[in-house]
């Protein structure tokens, strides 16, 4: 009989500090020789590993999953997983509001936080004593986005957790899925994450005590084990949450910010009247046709390259810097721009250079 297929949903990387003991390479590695369908790096408040996660995952085949792990300081533990690109933008924004509230390191966050979920899936993480209460709270705010996280590790009396959770499951009306609790890629790193308990508590691994866990079962498991661990509606659950999850960063792209842009004025037409009203003050008596050439050649460049609000967030900046005599002159590739020349962002008069424009865009 052959192994089900599996999408682990909760899984740390050494990006978590102190905590996640395998580089997020080995965990996609792992993961492609076990055969899993989908992989979600859930760091704790944090996307710093993402980029290396797309990475790893185009190299393995196995499918990324974007999310985090957060802890409310007055509510539940959760994985939240990133379905579209509206919930990564609301996985970001959460982050950086826990964050910037506390010192470096750490973050806030509160059940009030969380104000709209448009895209997000969550998974609530019961502890060992479940809060029926943030249970409900976490059905009103994600409604069918969310689930509760079966973590089964070979403990004492899984059976009777199991059992619990599923009673408590049915009185919240929340299903339940199954997830791993990943903290290493394969067993043989429990040595290493014990000993980053330790360092992360501040004592000895012998002093740890009950602070490390309680077995080596945080790893990614085959799927025959967690077949004999979960029973398979929890198991396929995985695999609907991995299949609703569309969001990739490929549909990210950068936007530059509007207000640099006057009303009435797009990016072009502005960085068209500033270049033409910096040639009246560069030549005051009339720009020469070959330096009219050069300004007409890179500006059509530019525009076809979409570069406008570069170079008019270059000149903002260098404007802010003079009105304040702040001294900032323009260097790199502006010295080698008309159009710079023109906004005030060089001085390098191009009648007295070669410039070679194309090179540095």
């Amino acid at each position: 009989m052959s192994a089900p297929d599996y999408a682990e949903l909760h899984c740390l990387s050494n990006f978590s500090f102190l905590r996640g003991a395998s580089t997020i390479v080995e965990l996609f590695e792992r993961a492609k020789a076990l055969g899993y369908t989908a992989l979600a790096i859930t760091d704790e408040a944090s996307m710093a590993g993402i980029v290396r996660a797309f990475e790893a995952a185009k190299a393995s085949g196995v499918a990324l999953i974007v999310g985090t792990e957060l802890h409310l300081d007055d509510g539940p533990s959760l994985v939240l997983l990133a379905e579209t690109l509206a919930g990564y933008q609301h996985l970001c924004r959460w982050i950086t509001l826990g964050r910037r509230r506390a010192d470096k390191g750490s973050y806030q966050l509160a059940m009030a936080d969380f104000d709209a979920s448009e895209g997000v899936l969550a998974l609530w993480l019961p502890g060992e004593q479940t809060d029926a209460a943030h249970g409900a709270w976490l059905k009103s705010r994600f409604g069918e986005n969310a689930w509760l996280a079966v973590e089964l590790h070979r403990g004492p009396d899984d059976v009777a957790r199991l059992q619990r959770l599923r009673e408590l499951g049915e009185r919240l009306a929340l299903p339940l899925v199954a997830a791993g609790g990943v903290h290493m890629h394969g067993r043989g790193r429990r040595a290493l994450q014990d000993t980053l308990t330790a360092i992360r508590h501040r004592c000895t691994v012998a002093e740890a005590g009950a602070r490390l866990f309680a077995n080596g079962e945080r790893h990614l498991r085959r799927r025959e084990q967690l077949a004999a661990i979960y029973p398979a509606d929890l198991l396929e659950a995985t695999l609907a949450i991995a299949r609703r999850c569309r969001f990739s960063l490929e549909q990210l792209q950068y936007r530059y910010p509007k207000e640099i842009v006057p009303d009435g004025e797009t990016p072009t037409t502005w960085l068209r009247a500033l270049t033409e009203r910096g040639i009246k003050k560069r030549w005051p008596q009339g720009v020469s046709a070959a330096i009219r050439a050069t300004i007409e050649q890179e500006l059509a460049l530019i525009a076809e390259l979409g570069y406008e609000p570069f170079f008019l967030t270059v000149h903002d900046i260098v404007r802010f810097a003079r009105e304040r005599g702040i001294l900032c002159q323009g260097r790199g590739s502006a010295a080698n721009s008309a159009v710079c020349y023109c906004i005030g962002v060089t001085s390098v008069d191009p009648a007295q250079a070669d410039l070679l424009f194309e090179r540095f865009v």
